[in-house]
């Protein structure tokens, strides 16, 4: 079982989170404390501003150079940068760092969960590693969280996080260094379609329908809300983020799937297809269901039509911990790990942990 709002933001992401320090870069020790987080200056001649839609191109090419330092190839495209996009708010949520020359040296942005867990993706052009960029991204995005601390719930404990490539132990080193903490694996796995794909096996008094654009929207929000009530790191998603996400132009109504039994949703696959590659955003199937094969037949629903439209390559994002044991499935289902990150946390501040907790049955 996995949710995910967004390929590049899988880790939620499939994009390397690309913060290096290197020889030169400033000493970690005197920047961090419990109470506050110093504000690191740029250096001479930097500056930054709030990104905007025409930046697009130029991000994705930053990222797609970070992609490439750090694995050798890129899947990088406006097409997704702009699909991330939709759902922050640019002025307040990302940043763009640049060079005195004015080439774009950095980049940043988050994604918040009701302020009580919040990402960072930051991103630093091979060109300008080594000058403490890295560094900034990280401190802008623990003050991003602490000036936002307010809008938690008051008793939540608060606290931000970075998905590191696995690979890129320069990044992993200045987390640690910043009191960061590796606690949980993330793993893509994708799988080619070269030929037909099993076909599903679906449940006795399981039949799977496609989502419909202004009916079905609270109907599959709480299915997936209660799919993942016990995800590790996921507090209860709003509606309207939800709702954003059919807003979106990626977003296609025929590739949500909807396992129905009678009038209840037992389990859904929403998917969909950027730059020609599919990505599967959710699979959850809700526990009354579990352990009959659901989720499995889901996903060979959903590969079958891809191979169908000619769609030749689809990928996800999987805790790697998974108490359904979700990495098995996608293994049965034919996918391989393609790149695996870990995350990286630092509590912010103490308190009940909304992102862990487990209703009980």
């Amino acid at each position: 079982m996995r949710d995910s709002l967004s390929r590049r933001k899988c880790l939620r992401r499939t994009r390397t989170t690309h913060i290096v320090r290197q020889e030169g870069s400033p000493p970690r020790g005197a920047l961090f404390c419990v109470k506050f987080v110093a504000v690191i200056e740029l250096p001479e001649g930097f500056t930054t501003r709030a990104p905007a839609r025409e930046d697009a191109e130029v991000v994705a090419a930053l990222i797609s150079a970070c992609q490439i330092a750090d694995t050798g190839k890129t899947d990088m495209s406006v097409e997704e940068m702009l699909d991330d996009w939709h759902s922050l708010d640019l002025a307040e949520e990302a940043v763009i760092v640049t060079a005195p020359e004015g080439r774009t040296a950095a980049y940043a942005d988050v994604f918040n969960r009701s302020f009580v867990i919040v990402s960072t993706y930051g991103y630093v052009h091979p060109d300008y590693q080594g000058m403490g960029l890295g560094s900034y991204l990280v401190v802008w995005g623990e003050r991003w969280t602490r000036d936002r601390m307010p809008q938690a719930q008051e008793n939540a404990r608060v606290v931000v996080q970075h998905y590191i490539n696995s690979a890129n132990e320069a990044a992993r080193r200045l987390l640690e260094h910043s009191r960061y903490t590796p606690v949980r694996g993330i793993y893509v796995m994708e799988t080619a379609l070269d030929k037909s794909p099993p076909l599903p096996n679906w449940p006795a008094d399981i039949s799977v329908r496609t989502f419909v654009p202004g009916r079905d929207e609270r109907a599959v929000f709480e299915a997936v809300e209660d799919a993942f009530r016990d995800l590790w790191g996921r507090p209860r998603n709003p509606f309207e983020r939800f709702v954003s996400e059919t807003e979106k132009e990626s977003f296609d109504p025929t590739l949500w799937f909807l396992a129905v039994e009678g009038d209840e949703i037992a389990g859904v696959t929403l998917c969909k297809t950027l730059a020609g590659e599919g990505w599967v955003d959710v699979v959850g199937v809700r526990r009354p269901w579990r352990n009959r094969g659901l989720g499995l037949a889901l996903l060979r629903h959903a590969f079958t039509e891809y191979h169908r439209r000619g769609t030749r390559r689809v990928s996800l994002s999987v805790d790697a911990e998974s108490i359904t044991g979700a990495p098995r499935l996608y293994g049965r289902a034919g996918m391989r790990v393609r790149e695996s990150y870990m995350i990286y946390l630092k509590e912010l501040r103490p308190g009940v942990d909304l992102g862990m907790e487990l209703e009980e049955d």
